[in-house]
């Protein structure tokens, strides 16, 4: 349906996507092996094979379909809000600028943040690898439905609240390629991107935010990897301002859709359970009267 969105959304804009091979490739090697997996999974091929293929598959394309969603909203956004931002990090006391000069003065520091910030591609791909080898589906279940439903709320704030963070705003450091292509998306010129090379474009709110609390949370029964996840994630945490070029407040932003995103989760959950619950004492009362 999203998907569907994107096609209709990019016609009327006037938005060209285009796929190299090596991105269908990845499509379609990813949704291949994992139809074969799932459907060859009882006969010698153990049913964590599948899980995992039916995981990163969706997320794959998930991750796909909601990057292009991201452009197009950016691409249809209204005026800038990078100064409301701005002031209201300043309200806070949050002084960016003084922790951005403090990293270019402390390389140490610095080296550790960017690898926690760049950590979140791994972080997907170890959780995929764990969860599914320890076939928990819940687990898998419950991060794919919080990374969709916060992809919506984040995709839906760039469209409503488009910025280009504090990199351009207090021109420390414009020539970032995210704040190049928001700037592109936002100049008017023809619309034409290439999969492979797109890049974030979601300023308010942070989605680096968001997921760093779902990680920590998805792992929390993992024992002492749970923990160390949590302190990845600390720290991924300190180093969004400065290595994803947001205000604090965006950041506020993407605690407030991790809180929201994992109640509709919860809730759509519970619901689930007990319509599931109920079938089954219906299904039970039939084949006793029978």
């Amino acid at each position: 349906m999203v998907a569907l969105l994107d096609a209709a959304w990019a016609q009327q804009i006037h938005f060209d996507l285009m796929l190299t091979w090596q991105d269908a490739g990845l499509l379609g090697v990813s949704g291949g092996v994992m139809v074969a997996l799932r459907l060859f999974g009882g006969r010698g091929i153990p049913a964590q094979g599948g899980l995992i293929a039916e995981y990163f598959s969706l997320t794959f394309v998930a991750t796909c379909v909601f990057g292009v969603f991201s452009y197009l909203a950016v691409a249809s956004s209204g005026s800038l809000v990078d100064s409301a931002l701005l002031a209201i990090d300043r309200m806070l006391g949050f002084d960016w600028p003084s922790g951005y000069h403090f990293l270019l003065t402390h390389p140490l520091p610095a080296k550790f943040l960017q690898i926690a910030y760049n950590s979140l591609f791994y972080q997907a791909l170890y959780f995929c690898l764990l969860m599914g080898v320890m076939n928990n589906k819940r687990e898998l279940r419950r991060m794919f439905w919080l990374t969709f439903v916060a992809g919506l709320f984040t995709n839906i704030g760039a469209l409503l609240f488009p910025a280009l963070g504090p990199f351009q705003a207090l021109n420390v450091d414009p020539k970032h390629d995210f704040v190049m292509e928001m700037e592109y998306l936002k100049s008017g010129q023809p619309l034409s991107f290439t999969l492979a090379h797109m890049t974030g474009v979601v300023s308010f709110p942070s989605l680096h935010t968001t997921m760093a609390l779902a990680y920590a949370y998805c792992f929390r029964h993992t024992g002492v990897i749970g923990w160390i996840a949590i302190a990845l994630n600390a720290l991924m945490l300190c180093s969004v301002p400065y290595f994803g070029g947001h205000y604090l407040v965006d950041m506020i932003a993407g605690a407030g859709v991790f809180a929201l995103s994992l109640a509709i989760v919860t809730l759509i959950g519970k619901l689930r359970a007990s319509a599931d619950c109920a079938w089954r004492e219906s299904a039970a009362e039939c084949g006793g009267a029978c």
